[in-house]
């Protein structure tokens, strides 16, 4: 069977007691290879002589990791090189080095093989089976380090073009939501040059941070996330068809910001998703919409609707909620809290008692009283409508009592 690119049947098939008879003999083997290498190049430094020797030994216990155990050891080995492919990246050195390392661990190995006093009692058939494994190990290594050399080239290539990304990005998301709409066909060349694929709609976010602060290190944000946090006023666009994406808001910035998105639209309207995503937020730093997490505009429409409503409300509210409005405060307060409970619950008592944590028997006895207080006018679905978009504006504002002022 393959295991991430080694054939560990070739490795079955070798008798366990090679590896640990093999393994025995490892360092003196390497200082034997080390001091042939240094007879043939008299001027080889210490450094590179030490890494040579490192190289065969390491190659060398690898190789009787894999015999001893070839069902796990090659995660270790594979981890091992993996890390190595890195490493001779990041220090700007060539592959080939270790690839070179690698042909000398399995001369060293023949070398020895054929040196143990008394041999190893291996006939040709198992020698066979230790090319084979040899040659298997070998192969796989070098996928392992190219593998390793490769991610370790392409991250910091994306370190180094990532300010420019940003900037770029920055500039898309500055373009879109720009009033009056930018020329589409200047929003594509743009999204084409940042690499940003343009969707069919997009939702518009605005964002603060929970906590007052010294400025905060950079978020790492999924590719297709258009953001800006640096801005005087913070805001992001999130593609998709219904404006949610496929997880592109992560836990992290919603742990640090409090985010409200606005309502998928198409691209050229990504400015008005943001006038929505900003009202909402103001509501939910007022208190007035709750903060659980990233929060959606269209779940709180009848809120935002109301709340531009202004000077309209308090008229309305000064006819609508009369009755109340002619109570002492600390009733006042309760009636109306029952009212918005019964008319969201559609005068379930059993609900609105659990909205309002009471004994249902309370909420009964509440009803009694605002029947008496409105009459019939309960009984009438657009009352009950108009009186239940002026108490979310009063009461989630704390300010009932405002109309009975005017």
């Amino acid at each position: 069977m393959a295991r991430s690119g080694l054939d560990v049947g070739a490795f079955e098939a070798v008798p366990v007691w090679v590896g640990r008879r093999l393994r025995q003999h490892v360092d003196r083997a390497a200082d034997g290879l080390l001091a042939e290498l240094r007879r043939g190049d008299p001027q080889i430094g210490e450094e590179e002589a030490g890494r040579a020797r490192a190289g065969i030994a390491a190659g060398m216990r690898h190789f009787c990791d894999l015999v001893e155990d070839p069902g796990a050891g090659w995660e270790r080995v594979a981890a091992f090189y993996l890390r190595v492919g890195r490493h001779l990246a990041r220090d700007g050195r060539d592959p080939v080095e270790t690839h070179q390392a690698l042909r000398r661990s399995a001369l060293v190995a023949w070398r020895t093989l054929g040196a143990v006093p008394g041999g190893l009692d291996l006939d040709r058939a198992a020698l066979s089976l230790v090319v084979d494994a040899q040659f298997c190990y070998m192969d796989a290594v070098a996928e392992v380090l190219a593998a390793g050399y490769s991610a370790e080239v392409a991250e910091r290539r994306d370190r180094r073009e990532e300010p420019g990304r940003r900037r770029r990005g920055a500039r898309l998301l500055r373009l879109l939501l720009a009033e009056p709409p930018a020329d589409p066909a200047r929003i594509a060349a743009l999204a084409a040059d940042a690499r940003w694929p343009l969707p069919a709609t997009v939702a518009a976010a605005a964002a603060r941070p929970r906590r007052p602060g010294p400025a905060r290190a950079p978020l790492a944000l999924p590719d297709g996330l258009l953001a800006d946090l640096a801005a005087p006023e913070p805001c992001l666009i999130v593609p998709g068809p219904d404006g949610r994406g496929p997880g592109l808001l992560p836990e992290a910035l919603l742990r640090e910001w409090m985010v409200a998105l606005g309502p998928a639209v198409p691209v050229e309207r990504a400015a008005g998703s943001l006038r929505w995503a900003r009202e909402t937020l103001a509501l939910a730093t007022r208190g007035v919409i709750p903060d659980g997490g990233l929060i959606r505009s269209a779940e709180h429409v009848p809120v935002l609707v109301v709340s531009r409503a202004g000077e309209l409300i308090d008229d309305a509210a000064a006819v609508r909620l009369a009755p109340l409005l002619a109570l002492p405060p600390p009733r006042r307060e309760r009636l109306a809290e029952t009212l918005l409970a019964l008319l969201e619950h559609n005068f379930n008592a059993a609900d609105a008692s659990r909205r309002l944590r009471v004994h249902p028997q309370t909420v009964r006895h509440r009803l009694r009283a605002l029947k008496d207080l409105f009459g019939d006018e309960l009984r009438d679905p657009r009352r009950c409508l108009e009186m239940e978009l002026i108490l979310h504006a009063r009461m989630v504002n704390g300010d009932l009592g405002r109309a009975s002022a005017r």
